[in-house]
């Protein structure tokens, strides 16, 4: 297993993806990295908004799937999470004499 950006890799062969860890299905995110795919969302944003400045619009495209792919991500990370303090809660019980 290997830490990639946001998470780590389960693939112990050749890559299917060419290394674009973001998206890819045999990634499994870690809250505690959330703040790399943060990191490249931004960075996809804000590449995507120059190449449309530049008009390289195939390029820009490719920014828009990506940030979709790390929006998905994040989406998922916040699951987790909820699924963890799910794990965790301890429910009050209280008994009213009526």
């Amino acid at each position: 297993m290997s830490k990639v950006v946001g998470g780590i890799c389960t693939i112990d062969s050749v890559c299917p993806t060419k290394m674009a860890c973001v998206g890819c299905g045999a990634k499994v995110p870690r809250p505690e990295f959330k703040d790399e795919i943060a990191a490249f969302y931004n960075w996809a944003d804000e590449s995507e908004k120059r190449f449309e400045q530049l008009g390289l619009l195939l390029e820009a495209k490719k920014m828009k799937i990506a940030k979709n792919r790390a929006k998905n991500e994040l989406k998922e990370i916040q699951l987790i999470e909820k699924s963890q303090r799910d794990v965790t809660y301890a429910p009050e019980i209280r008994i009213s004499n009526k």
